[in-house]
């Protein structure tokens, strides 16, 4: 009787409006434990009302994010979540992308800036952005289902080396293969984690809800039909340029506002120089060394 009892009060209080975040935090512990997605969606979506209804529209964005990243990427999970909680996340999503944040902001600017520039000069924009994340792609590349990200390093290179010459078939199926890989991104708990010197784990939601994967797959996907079908196929976007920012990371670990942790700066300057750069007389040489240097950049760390 006292086991039904307790089984019945603790059903009861999963149900039960979250009080506080660490409440919240602790349902979603459980539910990464019980590898419960559709229960980790639903509490991400609680937890985005939450900040929005205590004025943190930043991490609002993020968990609404990690919430639509959930249900969208399995039928069942999908199924499984409420409609009116997936409208109301959708539509919640939408009133964040109109507010003048950070995460908002940025990436607009990349896109006046990028007017600026030719086609080639936006993708090498992304390629740089591409090669400070090959560090924090080898430490994922451990975790189930993130295998492709150690290819980044490889993928750099090619892609370079094909804007001077052309490249093997076999490189341009290891390019589509990990195109096609980074579509179907996605740790298998979404809740694995990597350790980080020094600083707080790193996990795969901290990828941006996995919007670096998905833009990173969208990179590649025009950088393939620019090869095989020209450049009038699938002009240069701006997508991939802000995604070594990290917002969420740095959201979910730190307390200060973004627009003033150090690393945060750090980046928007590296995106700024890259445009210097890119818009200047430079050689293929010097290109490819101030790629080389990003590749061996932590930016974690740094």
């Amino acid at each position: 009787m006292g086991s039904k009892l307790t089984n019945l009060l603790q059903l009861f209080r999963s149900v039960l409006p979250a009080r506080n975040m660490e409440e919240l935090e602790q349902r979603l512990l459980k539910a990464q434990e019980n590898k419960n997605l559709a229960e980790m969606a639903k509490i991400y979506y609680d937890m985005g009302v939450f900040c929005m209804k205590n004025d943190d529209p930043n991490r609002a964005r993020m968990y609404l994010s990690r919430c639509d990243s959930i249900y969208s990427s399995d039928d069942d999970v999908y199924d499984k979540v409420k409609k009116s909680v997936r409208e109301d996340c959708s539509e919640r999503l939408g009133e964040l992308e109109e507010l003048p944040l950070l995460t908002n902001e940025i990436p607009q600017q990349i896109e006046e800036q990028a007017e600026a520039l030719n086609d080639l000069q936006i993708r090498l924009w992304g390629l740089m952005t591409m090669a400070r994340l090959v560090q924090v792609g080898n430490r994922l590349s451990d975790l189930p289902g993130c295998e492709v990200l150690g290819d980044l390093d490889e993928a750099v290179d090619l892609i370079l080396r094909s804007f001077r010459e052309p490249i093997s078939q076999a490189d341009f199926q290891f390019l589509m293969d990990v195109c096609d890989q980074l579509y179907d991104l996605g740790d298998d708990e979404f809740g694995g984690q990597v350790e980080v010197p020094g600083a707080d784990p790193f996990q795969v939601f901290d990828l941006d809800g996995l919007l670096v994967a998905t833009e990173m797959n969208l990179y590649f996907d025009s950088h393939l039909r620019l090869l095989s079908q020209g450049p009038d196929s699938s002009p240069a976007e701006t997508g991939m340029v802000a995604c070594a920012l990290l917002p969420d990371y740095y959201l979910r670990t730190c307390k200060e506002d973004l627009a003033g942790l150090p690393q945060i700066m750090q980046e928007v300057e590296r995106i700024q120089a890259d445009y210097a750069f890119v818009s200047s007389e430079v050689t293929w040489e010097e290109i490819a060394q101030r790629i080389a240097e990003y590749k061996e950049l932590d930016i974690l760390a740094s």
